[in-house]
């Protein structure tokens, strides 16, 4: 059983939906069913304490910061605890795949998820820009990730540069401009969803400035996992076709 989204990836990937108690219900999200579509066949949960004494699990997957009322809870269930710390690098991702895998016993399709984003990131290096094209990950509502996150792992390895030289920035349109990132670059996780947030992308300035010059990834809800191999590569893929 999985209460996190991050780690309702792992699974997905590394053992079949059979064996699955459930996961959350982000996993029935358009932006995880197009990664995961095989999570649309399992129970989904919305991490109760309800939920998890009445499934039974064997193992329930967290993450460190789940509610501290909620550890009680889980010790009643008798199912085994693991909390999965965050990844926010590659290195991470293969610590994390391999601390799941054991977890569940799949040590050999851990290593054979964490084989294919070392094949994709070494494809990456191999294609690396000559220019390091300047970045901004934007669209949130002016947040801007910087430097020390999965974002910028991901960015640093596709050959490119964070706009940000710190570990994150609010930025308003005027300040956005002035910085004069290369290209934006927006997660799709929410993409075309309508609220205020996207309102300020909607700036004349910035339709002008960058037309042609906006890229799109799959944001995967910010977890790290080995599909982040893939998603830096398309990454990758859209800037050389930006520094064209």
């Amino acid at each position: 059983m999985s209460l996190k989204v991050c780690t309702d990836e792992l699974l997905l990937d590394l053992v079949p939906a059979s064996r699955i108690a459930s996961v959350t219900f982000l996993s029935r999200e358009a932006a995880s069913l197009r990664a995961w579509p095989q999570g649309a066949d399992v129970p989904v949960n919305h991490g109760t304490a309800e939920e998890i004494l009445a499934t039974h699990p064997d193992l329930i997957l967290t993450d460190p910061f789940m509610a501290p009322s909620l550890r009680p809870l889980l010790a009643k269930s008798g199912a085994r605890i693991l909390e999965v710390p965050p990844a926010e690098t590659f290195e991470q991702i293969r610590a994390v795949t391999r601390l799941v895998a054991r977890a569940v016993g799949e040590e050999a399709r851990g290593e054979a998820l964490i084989a294919r984003m070392d094949a994709e990131l070494a494809d990456v290096a191999a294609h690396r820009p000559k220019r390091a094209l300047t970045v901004a990950g934007w669209g949130g509502g002016g947040y801007v990730p910087g430097t020390g996150g999965l974002f910028d792992a991901m960015l640093t390895a596709a050959g490119a540069r964070n706009v940000v030289r710190g570990s994150f920035g609010y930025y308003d349109v005027e300040a956005l401009m002035a910085a004069n990132p290369d290209a934006l670059v927006y997660g799709d996780t929410y993409g075309g969803t309508t609220s205020l947030r996207a309102d300020q992308d909607l700036h004349p300035a910035l339709l002008k400035r960058y037309a042609g010059r906006r890229i799109s990834y799959a944001s995967l809800y910010g977890c790290g996992v080995p599909e982040s191999g893939r998603v830096t590569r398309s990454l990758q893929d859209a800037l050389l076709k930006v520094q064209r």
